[in-house]
């Protein structure tokens, strides 16, 4: 049994940012993440003993006859495809194009957009035979053993399935709670090579992800509806480490995104990575996302010492009536405390924000842009609310007939698709333009971020950070006008 698990071709303008990547979109500039989980699978895999072959085609930038022809070079038993809300239309033409070239090679679909349209897509689509829903190294597993043994599919728990022109749903899978149990991710196949983003300074860097599950429930928030839960699972300090050691003993790594929903949930753990970090004298630089209120100075100046250089943070609105809305459960306060402990402590920090939730309003949205000036980030993200399929966003937007779009493609979060009576679409667009000029033309901003620059990598880092700004107002300005 030969297995090719997949991140498919994604065409048109720019680079399709799809794997490991909460938000689906396109890009200009080739700063694509490592697809850390499609590499979980891979490793799940070969432990059993399943040859497995890797394509990212998106970071080949293949075409899907191309990609099609690869495969077919290939010859594998079962293709797994990852698919997202925005590529969805093409992620199924690939597998037509897939399935047309090898009639007899299995395709499956991971992802939250297959897993929460299964059925839809199993029915609509003959050239998808599998989905497999949610957290889903055991069900891709599973999946290909039965392949290989011949037996009965109904037994592969979280598998969708046509079986005699019959879409079949099998019950859901539990969530891996051990994950010290997973083999560490498969990079001698899916190569860390050439994968990056803005914030890395680096040489050699590459992400890790060291527990899964979010507690907390944003209305905003896809990966623990649709793939994670909400079950917060960590591996241990030991086993975190260990990875750490290894990726930069066996590869050069100089620097770990870790792609933790949040990292810091459990202060206990932090602490010990931490002291495990110094006792093995592990050099590298690493980065976190975070809550606010979920860290502290000490666990912060422990994550310092340990080379944590960089933390971000989801702080979504400046408004605490819209951080109600958002179910976010933060305060401004738990906010200024976050950011003032990091620049005190020497630790980089980001704040990303959140336009165009149903309630916001242009008062809001003035209150989150002096809000963002004054905790003095490092670095400001603003995004628009996309409502995946899947989120309790998106179902609020349908109940109520606020969600406007012509197809899938257009959830690929530059453009908002949310119009109510406060804000039209094109308000809440020009809000966050609005909102980049304001924050980063300021002379203010453009001299502390020169003091800041200690190195020729932070240089290089700012300098890719205000190329991304400038082609976001590039993009909004040729697609809005």
């Amino acid at each position: 049994m030969k297995v090719l698990v997949s991140n498919p071709p994604w065409p048109g303008e720019g680079y399709g940012a799809r794997s490991d990547v909460r938000w689906p979109h396109k890009r200009m500039d080739k700063y694509l993440e490592y697809p850390i989980y499609l590499a979980y699978i891979v490793a799940v895999l070969e432990e059993v003993g399943l040859e497995v072959c890797f394509i990212d085609a998106v970071m080949e930038e293949m075409s899907i006859a191309g990609f099609s022809d690869a495969v077919a070079r290939m010859g594998p038993d079962l293709v797994v495809i990852e698919c997202s809300t925005p590529s969805i239309n093409y992620d199924l033409e690939t597998a037509r194009t897939v399935k047309g070239s090898l009639g007899d090679t299995s395709v499956a679909l991971i992802g939250s957009h297959p897993t929460f349209f299964h059925e839809e897509i199993l029915r609509d689509n003959p050239s998808v035979d599998a989905i497999c829903r949610g957290e889903v190294e055991m069900t891709v597993k599973e999946l290909a053993l039965t392949l290989a043994s011949g037996h009965d599919l109904s037994q592969v728990v979280s598998l969708s399935y046509r079986e005699g022109g019959e879409v079949r749903v099998n019950p859901d899978r539990a969530l891996i709670q051990d994950l010290d149990s997973l083999p560490f991710p498969a990079r001698h196949i899916v190569r860390h090579d050439g994968y990056r983003a803005a914030i890395y300074s680096g040489d050699c860097p590459t992400a890790m992800v060291s527990s899964r599950g979010c507690p907390y429930h944003c209305t905003y928030c896809l990966w623990p509806e649709t793939l994670y839960g909400h079950k917060f699972r960590a591996r241990s300090a030991v086993n975190v480490v260990d990875e750490i050691e290894h990726v930069v003993r066996d590869y050069g790594v100089d620097e770990i995104y870790f792609d933790d929903d949040c990292l810091t949930l459990n202060k206990k753990r932090v602490l010990e990575m931490c002291q495990l970090l110094l006792e093995r004298e592990i050099d590298v630089k690493w980065i976190v996302q975070s809550r606010v209120d979920t860290v502290d100075r000490e666990m912060l100046a422990a994550m310092r010492e340990a080379g944590c250089h960089y933390v971000l943070f989801g702080v979504e609105s400046g408004s605490p009536g819209m951080l109600e809305i958002m179910k976010k459960r933060i305060s401004l306060d738990e906010v200024r405390e976050a950011f003032t402990n990091c620049r005190e402590l020497g630790i980089k920090s980001q704040a990303y924000f959140l336009f165009g939730v149903p309630g916001e309003t242009q008062e809001s949205i003035d209150e989150t842009i002096e809000f963002a000036k004054e905790i003095e980030a490092d670095s400001t993200q603003f995004a628009i609310a996309i409502p995946h399929p899947g989120t309790e966003l998106y179902e609020t937007c349908v109940e109520h007939g606020w969600l406007v779009y012509d197809g899938w493609e257009d959830f690929a979060a530059e453009n908002s698709l949310i119009e109510t009576d406060h804000l039209t679409r094109e308000e809440v667009e020009e809000a966050r333009m609005r909102a980049y000029r304001r924050y980063y033309f300021r002379p203010s901003f453009v001299a502390k971020s020169l003091l800041r620059v200690r190195s020729l990598q932070d240089m290089k880092r700012l300098f890719r950070g205000g190329r991304s700004v400038l082609d976001r107002i590039s993009f909004f300005k040729r697609h809005v006008g």
